[in-house]
């Protein structure tokens, strides 16, 4: 049996899990006090983990991992992963720029830093709400103004060709493969679909096919959006609240935010 650990949020009953070293509630006093320090904590506010998934898009390729028959690629003892970036440095830089304008509503006079987010007040709870609201909007506009007429999809498109020029520039003469000299989005989303239907893993994708380049960057690239509007749908900007078990409130006193900052100092 293997654990399984959310980490969203901590384990409801620490005793049974491997590795915790947090005595568990025995009498019913500590539970009473644990739970009214828990509904103290509440109204002076929550825990927040914030992720920003999506803006971000990479794929990389060892060859020395996959099952191609040596005598495929060109002996080259410095040969070393390739990694591609959908995006060029500049425009990745602009991507981290807004991460950190999502984290600038956060400051120590509505919230305070823990090791995983933020404490945010209560008396800042509807705003939060607002500003997340607001940023969505403010990040769609934003990559559809950088980002529209084409330029998405030309993105795209270096970032794939990356790829497979590394394994036209890889591959020895005995390699039964053939490379196309114009590649549509068209085609990756025609071969995207067989692949699915085929229900295709990377290892079960055959070196000794003459597509095989081909197929190998599609199946890499499948994670990818191959257009503006998908990509920016698959952007999430997710605010978790986390829970703390009482086992963490049983033995203190929760009255402030000053009391909140030494439990989370202690743990």
């Amino acid at each position: 049996m293997r654990e399984q650990a959310d980490p969203r949020q901590l384990a409801l009953f620490p005793e049974l899990a491997r590795h915790s070293s947090i005595p568990s509630i025995t009498t019913l006093p500590a539970f009473d006090r644990a739970l009214n320090n828990l509904i103290k904590m509440s109204d002076l506010g929550a825990f927040i983990q914030l992720t920003i998934q999506g803006l971000e898009r990479v794929y990389s390729i060892n060859l020395r991992e996959l099952d191609i028959p040596s005598d495929f690629l060109k002996q080259d003892p410095s040969l070393s992963p390739f990694s591609a970036y959908l995006f060029p440095t500049k425009v990745r830089n602009k991507l981290k720029k807004i991460s950190y304008d999502v984290k600038s509503f956060f400051n120590n006079k509505n919230s305070f830093r823990t090791s995983f987010g933020y404490f945010l007040f209560r008396s800042h709870f509807t705003l939060w709400k607002h500003y997340l609201d607001e940023m969505d909007k403010n990040i769609q506009n934003q990559l559809f103004t950088e980002l529209g007429h084409g330029t998405y999809q030309k993105y795209f498109m270096d970032q794939f060709l990356q790829g497979y020029n590394y394994l036209n520039a890889n591959a020895d003469d005995t390699a039964p493969w053939e490379f196309q000299d114009k590649i549509t989005i068209q085609d990756i989303e025609k071969k995207r679909t067989e692949l699915k239907e085929s229900h295709f893993t990377l290892a079960n994708l055959k070196a000794t096919e003459i597509d095989y380049p081909f197929s190998l960057v599609t199946a890499k690239t499948n994670h990818i959006p191959l257009s503006l509007k998908a990509y920016v749908s698959n952007i999430q900007i997710s605010s978790i609240f986390k829970v703390i078990h009482l086992e963490y409130l049983a033995d203190k006193s929760i009255q402030s935010i000053d009391d909140i900052k030494k439990l989370i100092d202690n743990m």
